[in-house]
């Protein structure tokens, strides 16, 4: 039930992500971390997003029970971007926002062989959105998941989850297994808004001496239903109040994929070939729309001496997107907010084209150079994001890097082809219904720049005996191109949408996207794995980040001023812990706690927030490895009500049971 001392090692722990090929950690310039099945699985986690927040210099914030926005060194927003996300080196981004709607990201958790992360720019290898780093969900070959194994889970917010997976060997070298995963709970703890989630996916594995081939395919679907309103700006009298109607939505996301990834080796060169698709759909109103992808990427690495390793590589990847059109009476049925397109079906194309050459100078030190080309026709830019990185192998316990990259983000179509607006409304009347106080109309702006940036970092790793792991970064980074919001001005609507309100009294304000925000950040990170016996384990980690941002020109950009991107980015929390003990206090018995720490934010502005300090608690009973395995989680113990942010949900402490069995 729990790893071993050498398997602890950081020389033991290795991952690909880094240079598209598989490196013992020690030998990565750059800064890396891996979260191992068993801290997932020992954490008590019910989602992906929330094990993130193990690794250090990630922020994990929960929206609802079933919601969360990931951001990886500061700038935390619900669209942040600067971030790739990947399951099995398979791009799971919005093309909508340029991120991830994280209540999309799932699979089964027992399959998860680790999640790599590489904080910082990582543009080289990976190209857009790889800015601030990058996360890459790897599963299992299904060599390793023979068999039967079920899950049932049950708890309080009408919690409940049932998993299956079957996985069988057809011969030596082929190998495939099938899996289907359900939750249903409540979307938010104050309210009983169900929250459904069906997924499942296939996986087959054919392995030989000089020949890998995975093929992957598969889909999700999740539904929500909440409180919601709408009205009608129509046959109302001018000067009469316009009152939002109570109502029920019901939202859908749902998706489909498959990949093919190929792998051969012929003499000093090994060869991939990487092909996915994917189609997803949501009618969630600020992100209405569907987009099919279509992605292939390939390269080639070559050895050209027992000093220098050469990667090439390049590939496309076409994106079709059918987005909401301006209805043709925009003011016949108002949610209380939406999004429009005036270019609402396209299809973009991405190019991309890339070449690194690792070189072992001396028998301690490397350097890897490398630089990417890309090419986005959504605003018809070419982009050079380059990467030079050094290390320095002290001995076999110590290791020194530090590297410099520039990479970009994948321009968005939110902020460059979209307008969203929001009704602004007052308290209930005694009939429960909601006053329309004005409108808020955020313009696109195709005129935006692609937001970039430049990191230089350095760090030391440290492991002066198998069972203790000290791994230190220092970091900083300048942002280019920055996305915000315009100064807010009152216009007529028209103006805008070339529809005019139909009452004056409706005041109706604009925005617009533009990219004068000047942003920089730096910090340092630090992770310890430590097992001072065989039967426990520490894993810690703490961030410090600390963000500067300015502009001039508009409202939100004065000394003073209390909201906008500006103030949002600045007024973040600073200081970030995790501490995870893995404990099995007696045979068949585990007994695991989480600690996570969140700074306070103490200023007067709206993002000002209260410090946050957690406990998630997990106790697991296995008699043996062919006996189900028993678990109690306890999600928050002992904790009042509270916010990860000013003006979301309230969390709650949340206790649930989980059963779950391998068996042939």
């Amino acid at each position: 039930m729990s790893m071993s001392l050498e398997e602890l090692s950081n020389a033991d722990i290795s991952m690909t992500s880094a240079a598209k090929k598989e490196q013992s950690i020690n030998d990565i310039p750059s800064a890396a971390y891996v979260i191992t099945n068993e801290m997932i699985r020992r954490s008590g986690v019910r989602s992906i997003a929330e094990a993130l927040a193990l690794a250090p210099g990630v922020q994990v914030t929960r929206i609802a029970e079933y919601n969360w926005q990931v951001s990886l060194r500061g700038l935390n927003s619900i669209l942040f971007n600067q971030l790739l996300v990947m399951i099995d080196g398979r791009s799971v981004f919005s093309p909508l926002m340029s991120g991830t709607f994280w209540h999309t990201i799932d699979t089964l958790f027992e399959d998860i062989e680790r999640i790599e992360i590489i904080r910082g720019t990582a543009g080289t290898m990976w190209g857009g959105n790889a800015a601030n780093g990058v996360i890459n969900i790897i599963t299992k070959n299904s060599k390793d998941t023979q068999g039967h194994y079920a899950e049932i889970a049950q708890g309080e917010r009408n919690y409940q989850e049932v998993n299956y997976r079957y996985g069988t060997r057809f011969n030596d070298q082929l190998t495939a297994r099938g899996y289907v995963k359900g939750v249903v709970g409540d979307y938010y703890a104050i309210n009983d808004d169900e929250w459904r989630n069906i997924r499942g996916g296939v996986r087959a594995d054919y392995d030989d001496t000089s020949r890998k081939i995975t093929v992957q395919a598969g889909g999700f679907e999740t539904k929500s239903d909440h409180d919601w309103f709408y009205g009608s700006f129509d046959n109302i009298q001018p000067g009469s109040p316009i009152l939002f109607n109570p109502s029920i939505i019901d939202v859908y996301s749902r998706g489909l994929y498959a990949s093919l990834d190929w792998y051969e080796s012929k003499g000093d060169t090994d060869y991939e070939l990487h092909a996915w698709t994917d189609y997803n759909f949501t009618d969630e109103a600020s992100a209405q729309g569907e987009f099919y992808t279509a992605d292939v990427d390939a390269l080639a690495r070559t050895t050209l001496s027992d000093k220098h390793e050469l990667t090439t590589g390049g590939g496309v990847r076409v994106i079709h997107r059918n987005t909401e059109p301006y209805p043709e009476n925009f003011y016949a049925n108002m949610e209380a907010w939406g999004r429009y397109s005036h270019d609402p079906k396209g299809t973009d194309v991405i190019v991309n084209g890339y070449m690194q050459l690792e070189s072992h100078l001396t028998d301690k030190l490397t350097s890897v150079l490398g630089a990417k080309v890309e090419y986005f026709s959504l605003n018809d830019t070419v982009e050079l994001q380059p990467e030079a990185r050094i290390l320095y192998k002290y001995n076999e316990e110590q290791q020194f890097w530090a590297g410099v990259g520039r990479a970009v983000v994948t321009p968005s179509f939110v902020a460059s082809k979209t307008d969203m607006y929001q009704l602004s409304y007052g308290h209930p009347n005694e009939d429960g219904k909601y006053q329309i106080n004005g409108m808020l109309i955020t313009k696109a702006n195709e005129d935006l720049g692609n937001e970039s940036v430049v990191t230089v970092d350095m760090g030391h790793r440290y492991s002066p005996v198998p069972s203790l792991n000290i791994d230190s970064t220092v970091f900083y980074s300048q942002y280019y191109n920055t996305v915000m919001e315009d100064q807010r001005r009152l216009v007529s609507s028209d103006e805008v949408i070339g529809q005019p309100t139909q009452h004056s009294n409706i005041p109706v304000y604009l925005d617009s996207y533009n990219d004068d925000l000047d942003v920089k950040n730096y910090g340092f990170e630090s992770a310890i794995r430590w097992t001072p016996f065989e039967t426990l384990t520490f894993n810690t980690s703490y961030s410090f980040i600390q963000t500067e941002a300015s502009c001039t020109g508009y409202t939100n950009c004065s000394a003073d001023a209390v909201s906008g991107y500006k103030t949002k980015y600045i007024d973040q929390p600073a200081h970030y812990v995790s501490v995870q003990s893995l404990w099995d206090f007696a045979p068949g018995w585990q007994l695991d706690l989480w600690y996570k720490y969140k700074s306070e934010v103490s200023t007067d502005s709206y993002y000002a927030a209260p410090s946050i300090s957690t406990v998630d608690l997990r106790l697991a009973w296995q008699h043996k490895s062919t006996w189900p395995r028993v678990e109690m989680v306890v999600d928050g113990f002992g904790e009042n009500a509270y916010s990860d942010l000013p003006g979301l949900a309230p969390i709650e402490e949340t206790i649930y049971f989980k059963a779950s069995w391998n068996f042939q």
